[in-house]
């Protein structure tokens, strides 16, 4: 699905490593994508592209507008996720551009840090290209060898098949239903709990 031109050892495994490297990766369209670690430099683009592609589809728990933090308030996220492990922030770079990005944050309380929940989001225009599945299959390679994390958690709505059905294609399983979690236009919608074990 994907071309990894790295010859080494995996992007995830020299992030492991405490190496701020890159990996290039062909899209479906023949494009290429750079994922990489977030870097404090990179606060003010990824706040721009969260406030602009939030406003691309309803199934995010936020729209456009509803992101009121400063460029500060982004950089300190930022290096609390650089500092931590059990916490990661992925930017997908494509023709310059931030078009996709995951981020896991583990819990912070000793009996729980090996759980956490993760968002991803793609721009729309990607959509379909392999570039969500290229940030969860290395958000879980993360996972496996942080040494810390066994658990990824989520959120999605009932109806967004599409999500569900790439989630699933990675082994996640729904474990519960929440009802009313989300709320549009004066109707609500119900959510599942979807989880992932993570075994080294």
């Amino acid at each position: 699905m994907f071309r990894d031109v790295s010859q080494e050892k995996s992007f995830c495994e020299k992030m492991m490593l405490g190496k701020m490297l890159n990996k290039e990766i062909q899209l479906r369209n023949g494009f290429a994508c750079v994922l990489r670690q977030a870097e404090e430099q990179d606060a003010d683009d990824i706040l721009e592209y969260m406030n602009y592609v939030c406003g691309e589809t309803d199934y995010l728990s936020y729209g456009r507008g509803d992101i009121h933090w400063t460029v500060e308030n982004e950089r300190k996220f930022i290096k609390d996720h650089l500092d931590s492990d059990n916490k990661l922030l992925i930017i997908a770079e494509v023709r310059g551009s931030i078009n996709g990005l995951i981020g896991f944050k583990g819990d912070e309380k000793k009996r729980m840090r090996h759980t956490g929940e993760f968002g991803v989001i793609v721009s729309q225009k990607y959509w379909g290209l392999g570039l969500g599945s290229a940030l969860i299959e290395c958000m879980i390679e993360w996972a496996k060898g942080s040494g810390i994390v066994r658990k990824i958690n989520l959120m999605v709505r009932v109806d967004n098949q599409r999500a569900l059905r790439l989630y699933k294609r990675f082994g996640f399983i729904e474990e519960g239903l929440v009802s009313r979690q989300f709320k549009m236009a004066n109707k609500f919608y119900d959510a599942y709990f979807l989880g992932l074990h993570i075994d080294p």
